[in-house]
């Protein structure tokens, strides 16, 4: 049986597992949307009536049992690392419901038994995630411009919060596109800040290092240091933002001497030096926007160079050339498609 936290508008369910499998089919392949750092996503449907709802379409994310990543951790210390986090996410957007469109809408959670189920639903109606889109040709100009505009005002406003959030984790994959194409942030495993309080890096994860981001999202600032600042959300949104300008996801190729990933920001840095040639008077212009955006209508060259700067700029090696989140989203509007849309 669901039970109702809080009253009215905004009240969030507490349901059953055997609610989130009536809602997704049993979990069904049909409806598995995609798979992000240590959770699943399905596309759900609420039926008509159910604790007094209208059928609507919603997301549901699960979350990895503890017992299925034991190959590298200890299991009960990792559950409660799970555990927390989840209740971190809880206390965060029931704090922050509509407070953007760009977060997701929480209607109910799920922990059942502790150990067997972990989930949260949204009333959000998924398509996919940014990273599945940012190499297809439908995802046009205008829309991925749309799309870094509106990721860049959520940075700014959780950026802009006393105590400041910090995602930490930001990456194409953890972004989920509704119908209409707007970008939906949906991980908050390493959230930190806010209402939430300051994350200590102690957990298993920490320790073993290896929750430091999203690899090619990983600022090579907080390796060398160890320290979380917005300038490595910048840099994550700037790899976003190459991402989004390449039509090329973060992990596009392989070196086939080393089998490394070659990462978009290393493109980025060796097409695009930021110093004055000492044989021009003039800045370089480049752009990193793809030649079959020169085909839509909608295309303006001028925006493809100035975004492509502004990325350039965003994963700098040093962090002082970074721009600041409102310097990113007013650069962003200056945009002529961005001028003209409002």
């Amino acid at each position: 049986m669901a039970s109702r936290i809080g009253g009215g508008e905004g009240e969030v369910f507490e349901v059953t597992q055997q609610d989130l499998e009536l809602f997704t089919d049993n979990f069904s392949q049909n409806n598995h949307i995609a798979k992000a750092q240590y959770c699943e996503l399905y596309h759900g449907r609420i039926p008509q009536g159910w604790k007094g709802f209208e059928a609507r379409d919603v997301t549901v994310k699960v979350w990895v049992k503890a017992a299925e990543m034991s190959h590298k951790y200890r299991v009960e210390a990792l559950y409660q690392d799970l555990l927390e986090n989840f209740n971190y996410e809880i206390t965060f957007l029931k704090h922050h419901n509509s407070t953007t469109s760009n977060l997701p809408v929480l209607m109910a959670f799920c922990r059942v038994d502790e150990k067997e189920m972990l989930g949260v639903i949204y009333d959000l109606k998924s398509m996919n995630t940014l990273r599945d889109f940012v190499d297809k040709g439908e995802f046009k100009w205008l829309d991925r411009i749309q799309v870094a505009v509106r990721l860049a005002r959520l940075l700014e406003l959780l950026h802009g919060y006393q105590p400041r959030y910090l995602v930490r984790d930001l990456s194409a994959a953890h972004i989920m596109l509704d119908q209409d194409l707007n970008p939906v942030l949906f991980n908050f495993f390493m959230l930190t800040g806010g209402v939430i309080g300051e994350k200590k890096d102690d957990t298993p994860f920490q320790q073993n290092r290896t929750l430091f981001g999203s690899y090619g999202y990983i600022d090579f600032a907080y390796v060398m240091t160890g320290v979380w600042c917005e300038a490595t959300d910048i840099f994550a949104l700037g790899v976003i933002l190459l991402e989004l300008l390449f039509k090329l996801t973060v992990d596009h190729h392989i070196d086939e001497k080393t089998g490394a990933w070659i990462y978009l920001h290393l493109d980025a840095v060796n097409l695009y030096p930021l110093k004055k040639s000492r044989f021009s008077l003039k800045e370089r212009k480049c752009s990193f926007a793809d030649k079959s955006f020169e085909e839509e209508p909608e295309f303006n060259l001028r925006d493809g160079q100035k975004i492509s700067k502004l990325a350039r700029l965003c994963v700098d090696g040093d962090l002082r050339i970074r721009p600041s989140t409102k310097n990113v989203v007013g650069k962003l509007q200056e945009l002529q498609k961005v001028k003209f849309k409002k």
